[in-house]
């Protein structure tokens, strides 16, 4: 640093200054230093920086799985969400795992990271004092409501009714949900997203068919999409319409429906939650709500570093936006 300022022609302070991205320095400053860095290829040493202010410049991610998509590609979103903010992410795949995640809480009471962003799928409501130690905290979903830290959720309900009232709008008479759940005690992405399924047919003064909502019995995959096909045409169940939990789920419910020389949209329309970079691909190409990535990734990074700077947040919901991307098999109505 006594380099570039000498070389600069300005004090160390103004250095550390420009380094820290002070926002009242005259722009020829800038320059000078800039081309004081540029000429001596100075980088600088962040584990003395760290050492120094007590901060370690990455964040911990918590998440149940990379191996699927929508976990994958939020990952990469909170990656970039923090390199723009000149942080890094420490990432932990769970496995949803109860273990794991409580040992990426652990972690955290040993100051591995400057905060934790968790997406927990497995923990107990009496896991929750375990959460309550002062550190930056957010989570990710509906599991754990009760915890004295930030919420980034998406709409789940709201996105359930819209898929429903679009089918609805669309002429489908018989709409099943496929990867919903009726009653449960316990919130979840599937409960909201058939919540709404629910209250689009309440509302168009249509009868809630138990036998058109067939529950997962395991994860979302590919796999579980063709089995609830072929289970509920095993049964007699023709919908015209269906709306599945997740883009992985929709992609085996397409490929099995074009297995039994079902014509989609023709026949059935299909539509989606996730918008995966794959929906665009699928034959046909899926419609899928966008559930907002990006800001989740944003609103998440966000949270962290204003607790960094200002101590822990309270408890309170963010919700991020979401948009429907109508596709091949179930285009906007009057397109």
């Amino acid at each position: 640093m006594q380099d570039v300022a000498r070389l600069a022609g300005v004090s160390i302070s103004s250095v550390s200054n420009y380094l820290a991205d002070y926002p009242y320095m005259k722009p020829v400053t800038k320059q000078h230093i800039q081309e004081a860095i540029d000429a001596l290829g100075y980088v600088t040493n962040e584990r003395a920086r760290s050492l120094r202010s007590g901060r370690t410049g990455l964040i911990s991610l918590s998440i149940p799985s990379l191996t699927q998509a929508y976990f994958a590609e939020l990952a990469e979103e909170i990656i970039a969400a923090a390199r723009r903010r000149g942080y890094g992410i420490l990432i932990e795949s769970t496995g949803f795992s109860r273990d794991r995640e409580l040992a990426s809480v652990a972690a955290m009471a040993r100051r591995a990271t400057d905060g934790l962003i968790m997406s927990p799928l497995a923990m107990e409501d009496s896991d929750i004092p375990r959460l309550r130690g002062e550190f930056p905290l957010v989570l990710l979903g509906e599991r754990l409501f009760d915890v004295p830290a930030p919420h980034v959720l998406v709409h789940n309900v709201e996105v359930g009714r819209a898929l429903t009232e679009h089918l609805i709008a669309a002429g489908c008479e018989t709409i099943a949900f496929l990867g919903g759940v009726l009653e449960s005690s316990h919130p979840s992405a599937e409960v909201l997203r058939t919540k709404g399924y629910v209250q689009a047919l309440e509302a168009a003064g249509r009868p809630v068919r138990p036998e058109l909502v067939r529950m997962l019995e395991g994860e979302a995959t590919s796999r579980a999409g063709v089995e609830l096909v072929e289970r509920m045409v095993a049964e007699g169940v023709k919908p015209d319409g269906i709306v599945c939990y997740s883009d992985l789920v929709a992609f085996g419910v397409v490929r099995q429906l074009r297995e039994m020389r079902v014509r989609i949209p023709d026949d059935v329309r299909v539509v989606s939650i996730d918008n995966l970079d794959e929906a665009q691909y699928t034959m046909p190409s899926l419609t899928s709500v966008e559930l907002g990535r990006r800001q989740i990734a944003e609103l998440a990074v966000d949270s962290i570093l204003k607790q960094v700077k200002e101590g822990r947040a309270p408890a309170g919901e963010l919700y991020a936006d979401y948009e429907i991307m109508y596709r091949e098999s179930s285009p906007a109505v009057g397109s």
